[in-house]
């Protein structure tokens, strides 16, 4: 199964900035606050490999990107949809690079589950904009102030790591 994750407002508050050394979090709390408790879910889980959909990969090289995740995360990731729109050329094939900068989070998961013929997969984003119907089902909608620390969210994930709609 593969699990594409989000960072902000999914792992850590959606406030984080591009900083003089880095992403940091504006406000209270701290990045990955809440990689933990995902962290613990798929210890569980030894199948789920993960595919990063987060924004941040548009600014920063897929190894760093991967690299602020907790090692037991880390280890789970298989690729970036973005970084596939960078370096895969059957990914974009037909696609001009235009097309993805305006391309909704969706659109680029989408993409990657076709090309790569996914039958289980779920998404973790607080961005639902633009989600097919038929898809909706695979999104665990975080909200952006509270992500992954949300019971709901949590139980919703868990649900559909299992395999149940």
């Amino acid at each position: 199964m593969i699990l594409f994750v989000d960072f902000d407002g999914v792992l850590h508050p959606a406030r984080a900035v591009m900083g003089q050394h880095g992403p940091e979090l504006a406000g209270d709390g701290s990045l990955f606050m809440w990689a933990e408790p995902l962290a613990e879910l798929l210890a569980e889980r030894p199948h789920v490999q993960i595919v990063l959909s987060t924004s941040w990969a548009r600014h920063l090289p897929f190894e760093q990107v991967r690299d602020f995740l907790p090692v037991s995360l880390r280890r789970r990731v298989v690729g970036s949809t973005w970084h596939s729109i960078q370096t895969d050329p059957v990914f974009s094939h037909g696609l001009p690079y235009s097309y993805w900068q305006d391309a909704t989070r969706y659109q680029q998961v989408r993409r990657w589950v076709t090309l790569h013929r996914l039958r289980r997969w779920a998404a973790i984003d607080d961005d639902a904009d633009g989600w097919d119907d038929a898809d909706r089902t695979r999104l665990v909608h975080t909200r952006a102030d509270s992500g992954l620390s949300d019971p709901a969210a949590m139980s919703r994930l868990a649900e559909l790591l299992r395999g149940q709609p």
